[in-house]
């Protein structure tokens, strides 16, 4: 039977029957006085130490054994003035908190014996029976056998959670269950056809439950789950570290967390049994959130479907485009043409808000929109009666419309096509192609073409995004050949001693998986010092896939 006599639900007693102006951070600093300076305002605060009072409050951490240790052995009588001084008089109902205490305790006498539980109820000073109950309860817990992760914050220097967005709406009973189903079931895939907002629900969750985990952990899928791991960034990397070293020092701390931690795997639009090492993963305690495309059958699920058309989607749309408030009609038809596609609809918003145009133009532009003969799925992962891609590539394009670019804009985009989804810091996009300034980088960011995540200082393009930019601009040696130059250059410099360049690698590799060759002689320079500087951080297959025969 599970402990319920915890710190979190003896405190969550006496928030319950607090005055409101009472708040959780001050209720805290009062009770552990002897360690924490109950006498700062509010505004001195700062945010991580209201997390870990909340995670203390909610049970995702235990109240620190430094605490523990300033109180014991015969210290108690501090907190028991705090109670009397400090406490008990913001207590609204006293009466009601203390039966509220008395049953917790009588309900948990199979599990804490009968002996605690007349000892604790035999107390009849109130400042008393709080202070030795909330003692029982925080050495317990350090007691009880629970496993608490260890706090990866100053040690993890990448994958952190991106930014989430302003404009996110509805979806409260699905990250409700989100939540539920975590804490029950690990792994939760997150499915639903692309563009549909998976991604974005999962930073949204992240944000939303953050003071509920130890760590949040943010993985891009690129393939492989053992390189994802391979590739994120901790404080004790050293650049004579391999590729398997660094997967092996990094996943002995993943499996050091436990489920006070959650890991979220983005774009994992493979089955598992695709990736041969997801078996192993899943062995581990943490909680895993994994977003794909994919139709799972044997793990549990949360499907994301479609917003409500007459609400959410409607407020959405003004979100991103107050203007056309004043044309509702016109909105409701764009959306039912857009088959209430949530990236379409936000791309039709921003259009419309970025450009000026009117939105019985766009309308118009979209009802026209004829389907592509070329387009084909190179493979179709997710497809329902509502959905057709090839039919959302043509609607994608027709929002997009490189043609309208000028010719800065359209090479961004270009460029940009080729570096992984996951992103590149945006001061290095500016310096790889030698940028002025970065106005055009951010016009697109406004139109919606190009996202920037602010948490991370990144930019990148939605995965159906790069597909339609790879189709339209088509991505060349030649008219990359900016990009490709200062790549180079960095190559050649593979002796320095520096950290891990993640980006670099990645993005390499990328180039290569899928631009087009019509220069061979350049490529091939790039290549021959792309070998020495894989090679200097052990990764020993990024070029073994390359058909050089072809390419010369």
């Amino acid at each position: 039977m599970r402990n319920r006599m915890t710190f979190a639900n003896v405190v969550g007693i006496l928030l319950e029957n607090s005055n409101k102006t009472y708040p959780q951070h001050l209720l805290i600093r009062n009770l552990f006085s002897e360690c924490l300076d109950d006498t700062l305002p509010a505004s001195e605060i700062l945010d991580g130490e209201r997390i870990e009072y909340s995670r203390w409050c909610t049970g995702a951490r235990p109240v620190t054994i430094a605490i523990i240790n300033s109180y014991e052995p015969d210290n108690w009588d501090t907190m028991e003035a705090d109670f009397n001084d400090k406490i008990l008089p913001n207590l609204l109902n006293p009466i009601n908190a203390r039966t509220q205490m008395e049953k917790l305790i009588t309900d948990c006498t199979d599990t804490i014996g009968q002996a605690v539980a007349d000892e604790l109820l035999s107390y009849t000073d109130d400042a008393e029976f709080y202070t030795m109950t909330v003692r029982y309860t925080i050495l317990n817990n350090h007691h009880n056998g629970n496993l608490y992760s260890p706090d990866l914050s100053d040690t993890l220097l990448s994958s952190r959670v991106p930014s989430h967005t302003k404009e996110f709406v509805g979806r409260k009973a699905e990250l409700k269950d989100a939540y539920t189903k975590l804490s029950t079931s690990t792994p939760l895939f997150i499915t639903g056809i692309p563009g549909i907002g998976k991604s974005e629900f999962a930073k949204t969750f992240a944000e939303k439950y953050r003071r509920k985990y130890t760590n949040i952990i943010f993985l891009h899928y690129t393939g492989s789950l053992k390189k994802c791991v391979a590739g994120m960034e901790f404080d004790t990397d050293n650049s004579q570290m391999d590729e398997e070293a660094l997967f092996q020092a990094h996943y002995d701390v993943l499996k050091t967390l436990h489920s006070d931690s959650l890991i979220i795997l983005d774009n994992f639009n493979v089955l598992p049994k695709d990736d041969g090492w997801m078996k192993e993963f899943l062995k581990n305690d943490f909680q895993l959130m994994v977003t794909t495309r994919c139709r799972i059958t044997s793990f549990e699920t949360l499907e994301i479907k479609e917003l409500e058309k007459e609400k959410e989607l409607t407020d959405l749309f003004y979100r991103h485009c107050p203007s056309a408030k004043s044309e509702p009609d016109t909105v409701k038809q764009i959306i039912e043409v857009l088959h209430a596609h949530t990236l379409t609809v936000c791309l039709a918003a921003l259009a419309i808000n970025a450009s000026g145009i009117e939105p019985e133009e766009l309308l118009q532009e979209l009802n026209t929109c004829g389907l592509n003969a070329d387009i084909s799925e190179e493979v179709e992962l997710y497809k329902d009666e509502e959905f057709d891609q090839a039919l959302l590539i043509e609607h994608l394009r027709k929002l997009l419309q490189f043609n309208h670019l000028n010719n800065t804009e359209q090479d961004i985009l270009r460029n940009l096509s080729l570096l992984p989804v996951s992103g590149v810091r945006k001061r290095s996009v500016r310096n790889w192609l030698q940028l002025k300034n970065l106005n055009d980088v951010n016009h697109m960011i406004g139109y919606g073409f190009v996202t920037e995540d602010t948490e991370n200082k990144t930019i990148s393009l939605h995965p159906l995004i790069q597909q339609i930019a790879l189709l339209e601009t088509m991505p060349s040696v030649t008219n990359c050949i900016t990009l490709l130059h200062t790549l180079h250059g960095i190559c050649l410099v593979h002796g320095l001693d520096i950290r891990r360049p993640e980006e670099v690698l990645s993005t390499l590799v990328n180039i290569n998986e899928r631009i087009i060759v019509d220069a061979p002689e350049d490529y091939l320079l790039l290549l021959q010092d792309e070998f020495p500087y894989f090679e200097k951080y052990g990764v020993t297959d990024a070029l073994t896939d390359l058909d050089i025969v072809n390419i010369t």
